[in-house]
């Protein structure tokens, strides 16, 4: 663990002179609201892309686009609240015409833009010189579905190759870089290809998941390439001692089911929540949603932007007609349902109440349990499958053995405080 010696070794801080007192910026401040780390902001809910699985439905820009006016006031209304991280999202951002003049009433507020989101369509040269002259330093996440298969997907021709130019100029300019890959029956041969071709390209981390059934994905002419729940979980299993083969060529997470960062001395299953009962009362039923949250762009404030088109979306408030500081005020409705325990979610489902599994995954993901009705504290179905089928047992027996032979390859790196330090390995990210 850091010491503040080591902070003043590395010029982080130092010793204050004679008359020598905090700038505005390092004063503490006290803000009138529960404390929020960062919010994805969706700037626009419109897209230049016509993705057959999008969920917000942007192609038809069902959630519309707030004016540049209305741009400004969120922003205001940010710091004011005290949240000084973002993550800008659509729709597709960077198709607005005021983009630059978006991350500069972010900049000149001293909000820092954590990650844009995007399908690099719009991606050039000047667009990174316009965002690094605002003082920015965003990471990209890109949503890319598979060598060969992107097009498909994405709806308009040329989408792939747009996407590929968009790694390329990142990976020139050392930018930190992840990709989202929505897997279905079209695009699952191309997984194991796919990430290592990623890899090559400098992206640091991938999500792997299914799609969600709301929004376009919902319409009948699609939804018969989407994976079942066992299919999806069969790929996982069976993709993992692949993964290690190819030594673990970047980050990855898999649904729930699989995670893993390269130089890390063990994986985990992210559906597995440990919460001893005794735990129960005071363990969030999501710590994500303590310290983030989502804002739609037509001003809907959810937990999770996965909520923002589910049939439980007309409960959450809109700060177009109340106050960002009333919405997250500590005693408010909507920081209570962000705050609710494994208890409430155990002791309001029936299924939880009963279930011998409750204590492994503490009720499940707040975001895929709403999709599946009008009740935010039901269980989350798809870790009850994953539990209840033998998942659990079935990733470890495929996980396990693959990752005892990358790690004799890949020995884990040092971490803080190790007295020891691993021999670097040539073929090992």
């Amino acid at each position: 663990m850091s010491t503040s010696r080591d902070f003043e070794r590395d010029g982080i801080i130092h010793q204050a002179g004679f008359l020598e007192f905090l700038s505005e910026e390092q004063e503490y401040k006290l803000y009138p609201t529960e404390y929020k780390y960062s919010v994805q902001w969706s700037i626009t809910g419109a897209c230049n892309l016509r993705c057959r699985h999008c969920f917000m439905s942007a192609p038809q820009s069902k959630h519309g686009a707030p004016t540049h006016e209305q741009i400004i006031k969120i922003a205001d209304s940010l710091a004011e609240c005290g949240i000084f991280n973002v993550g800008l999202t659509g729709g597709e951002p960077l198709i607005r015409d005021d983009f630059p003049d978006i991350i500069s009433a972010l900049s000149e507020r001293g909000i820092n833009i954590t990650t844009i989101y995007t399908n690099g369509w719009l991606f050039d040269e000047k667009l990174l010189d316009e965002i690094e002259k605002r003082g920015q330093k965003p990471s990209f996440q890109l949503s890319y579905d598979g060598l060969g298969a992107h097009d498909f997907l994405r709806g308009v021709q040329g989408s792939e190759e747009r996407t590929i130019n968009a790694l390329r100029l990142l990976q020139k300019r050392s930018i930190p870089t992840a990709i989202s890959m929505c897997v279905h029956r079209k695009n699952l041969h191309t997984v194991r290809e796919s990430v290592k071709w990623f890899a090559s390209l400098g992206v640091s981390s991938i999500k792997l998941g299914s799609m969600m059934e709301i929004g376009e994905w919902a319409r009948a002419e699609v939804a018969e390439l989407q994976l079942s729940m066992e299919e999806n979980l069969e790929m996982i299993e069976k993709y993992i001692p692949q993964y290690f083969e190819d030594n673990a060529p970047l980050s990855i997470m898999m649904s729930g089911a699989f995670i893993y960062s390269p130089g890390d001395d063990r994986w985990d299953i992210y559906y597995r929540r440990d919460c001893p009962a005794d735990k129960e009362q005071k363990s969030p039923a999501c710590g994500v949603l303590l310290e983030n949250f989502y804002i739609g762009a037509d001003g809907m404030v959810c937990p999770c932007m996965g909520m923002a088109d589910c049939t439980y979306a007309s409960h959450f408030p809109n700060l177009f007609d109340t106050p960002l500081k009333d919405i997250i005020a500590p005693d408010s409705d909507f920081n209570r349902l962000c705050r609710t325990t494994v208890a409430e979610v155990r002791d309001k489902s029936g299924k939880c109440r009963d279930c011998k599994f409750i204590d492994r995954c503490a009720g499940g993901c707040r975001n895929s349990a709403i999709l599946q009705g009008d009740n935010y504290y039901a269980p989350d179905e798809e870790n009850c499958y994953f539990f209840e089928n033998g998942w659990e047992e079935r990733i470890t027996a495929a996980a396990q053995p693959a990752f005892e032979e990358y790690i004799k390859r890949c020995p884990p790196k040092k971490k803080a405080g190790d007295s020891k330090q691993s021999d670097p390995i040539k073929d090992c990210p």
